[in-house]
C-alpha cells in the first residue's frame, strides 16, 4: 500500500481514538436538556412567573445561562453541574406559579392582583379591574378640585342632626375615598346670612365634624379627613332669595394635595 496514502489513515485512527467514548452521545444529550428547560423557564416567564416567583425564576435563569456557557467551551462537567442547580431550582416553579395565578372567585382577575379574592368583580363599567364588587357612585363625582356631591346634605334647621336621605350621598363620598385611598379632603361647611355671625361659625365647625364622623363610621379612615367651619362669608348665590340662601347653605369636599 502506498505509505503517503497510509499517513493521513493513521492519524485519522489517532484523531478517532482520542476522542472520548460516548462524548458525542454525552453533548446530545446535553443540548437536549438545555433546549428543554429554556422552553421550559420561556413558558414561566410568559406565564407571569417574574411576578408569582421573581426570585426563584431568576436563579433558575442564572443557572441555565452558566450551563450554556460551559457547554459551548466544551466543559460539560460543568455544565451537568449547573442544569443540575437548574432543574433543582426550577423543580416547583410551575406549581407556585399556577397557586399564584389562581382565580377564587372566578371573575377573570387572577387572586395575587384581586383586591377581594373571594368576592366577584361587578362588571359595570366602573373599577372593573380591581377585583371587587362595587357599584357606580350617582350622587358623587370625583373631579380634580373636590369631590363634587350631585345631591346637597341637609341639616334639620339650626342644628347638627343630618337628614336620613343624607346617608346615600355620603356613601358614595366613602366609596369614592376608600377606591382613591391616597386622596385627602377638607370638609368645608357653610351657611347663610340668615344665621346670626355669632352662631354661623360653631353651627358650619359642628356641621363638618358630624359629616367627619360620618364618614369614618363607613369605613374611612379619619387621618384623610380635615374640617373647616367657614360660616356665611363664601356664598356662591345672593342671600336676598330663597333659592339663593338655599345654595349658600352647603358642603363642600375639597381635595387636598
Amino acid at each position: 500500500m502506498n505509505v503517503r496514502l497510509l499517513l493521513p489513515l493513521a492519524f485519522l485512527a489517532l484523531l478517532i481514538s482520542s476522542v472520548p467514548a460516548g462524548s458525542s452521545a454525552r453533548r446530545d444529550r446535553l443540548a437536549e436538556e438545555i433546549r428543554k428547560l429554556e422552553v421550559y423557564l420561556l413558558k414561566a416567564q410568559t406565564a407571569e412567573g417574574s411576578i408569582c416567583v421573581p426570585e426563584l425564576l431568576s436563579v433558575a435563569q442564572v443557572s441555565l445561562a452558566r450551563a450554556k456557557e460551559e457547554f459551548e467551551e466544551g466543559d460539560y462537567w460543568e455544565a451537568e453541574d449547573a442544569l443540575l442547580e437548574c432543574r433543582k431550582t426550577s423543580g416547583n416553579l410551575w406549581d407556585r406559579i399556577l397557586v399564584c395565578g389562581e382565580d377564587l372567585d372566578r371573575d377573570g382577575i387572577q387572586d395575587y392582583r384581586d383586591r377581594c379574592p373571594e368576592d366577584p368583580e361587578s362588571y359595570n363599567g366602573y373599577q372593573d379591574s380591581d377585583g371587587c364588587p362595587d357599584r357606580v357612585p350617582r350622587r358623587a363625582l370625583l373631579t380634580p378640585d373636590k369631590i363634587e356631591i350631585l345631591e346637597p346634605l341637609r341639616f334639620q334647621e339650626k342644628t347638627l342632626d343630618l337628614l336620613p336621605a343624607d346617608l346615600d350621598v355620603l356613601r358614595d363620598v366613602a366609596l369614592l375615598l376608600k377606591e382613591n385611598p391616597l386622596l385627602r379632603v377638607r370638609i368645608e361647611a357653610h351657611v347663610d346670612s340668615s344665621v346670626l355671625p355669632e352662631e354661623a361659625l360653631p353651627l358650619c365647625a359642628g356641621r363638618a365634624e358630624t359629616v367627619r364622623s360620618a364618614l369614618v363610621a363607613l369605613g374611612v379612615e379619619g387621618a384623610r379627613l380635615e374640617t373647616a367651619g367657614k360660616g356665611s362669608r363664601e356664598p356662591v348665590a345672593p342671600n336676598d332669595s330663597a333659592w339663593g340662601r338655599m345654595l349658600n347653605q352647603r358642603i363642600e369636599f375639597v381635595r387636598l394635595p
